[in-house]
């Protein structure tokens, strides 16, 4: 099968992604599942304790609850982790792959709660294997679970990208952003971002060490929202990492940027000519 996948956005603009072959998404689900049997095992150990040394009312009254909050763990640890972690989960993160939306956009609740129930039809009759068939079966390796929430399942880009050294921009040597993996290029589209935009971005980058914490927030959120809505972003975005990526990936792109309409003055507010 090819590994490369194409998504087409609702703006027409086409994405390549490189898909998570079989393999690779067995050993995630393989980690996934022995952390959360430890997890089971250690509630279990808890709950039994409860009923023995608390007597059988109290006992068994708490061990039903300490039951509940296992299943709880258990079943609501994909949705938690591939909703805050940007669709991946433990195993998923060390395996470096990542879930998204089939249109190229990051998972939301509703998504990741879908997939993970029916998961529980995926496991059958022991250890995924319909979700295997199903996998086999379709060209794009989707289990039950991806084809019902439209989700697939990707090798997160590892890249990591400086902007100081040979080849950078003179103007970027101000800029300060640390080299690390990035977690956005999955369905930031540069070809949405204006030169204007840039321009802002590139002057909050540089000013952005000068200004308070809650006003780096509220500016990194100001500029990044209209820009994370005209992508299709959801979920929980870090602003002012998302604007490093954009400026990352547009900066890679082209070597010139127009600056001349737009400042972001020392006290963190917007101006524009």
């Amino acid at each position: 099968m090819n590994e490369q996948v194409s998504v087409e956005t609702p703006e027409q603009i086409d994405i390549n992604f490189q898909q998570a072959g079989i393999g690779s998404r067995f050993y995630a689900a393989l980690i996934d599942t022995v952390l959360l049997t430890l997890i089971s095992l250690v509630g279990y150990y808890v709950n039994r304790r409860f009923i023995s040394e608390l007597g059988d009312i109290v006992g068994n009254w708490l061990g039903a609850l300490g039951g509940i909050v296992v299943f709880a763990l258990f079943w609501g640890y994909y949705i938690a982790f591939e909703v805050t972690t940007n669709g991946q989960t433990f195993g998923k993160l060390v395996l470096g792959l990542r879930v998204i939306k089939d249109g190229g956009y990051p998972i939301g609740f509703a998504d990741s709660a879908i997939r993970n129930l029916v998961r529980i039809v995926d496991f059958l009759p022991f250890f995924y294997g319909v979700g295997l068939l199903c996998m086999l079966l379709n060209r794009n390796w989707c289990r039950l679970g991806d084809l019902a929430a439209g989700t697939l399942v990707i090798k997160a880009p590892r890249t990591e990208l400086k902007l100081t050294g040979d080849g950078s921009q003179a103007d970027n040597a101000s800029i300060s952003i640390p080299p690390r993996a990035l977690i956005y290029t999955g369905w930031i589209q540069s070809a949405l971002v204006t030169e204007r935009e840039i321009g802002v971005i590139r002057e909050y980058l540089t000013r952005r060490a000068t200004l308070p914490g809650y006003r780096r927030a509220e500016l990194a959120r100001t500029i990044a929202r209209p820009i994370v809505k005209r992508m299709g972003g959801t979920g929980s975005i870090g602003y002012d990492r998302f604007l490093e990526e954009v400026y990352i990936l547009e900066t890679s792109e082209t070597s010139e940027g127009n600056t001349e309409n737009s400042e972001v003055r020392k006290d963190g507010s917007i101006t524009s000519e």
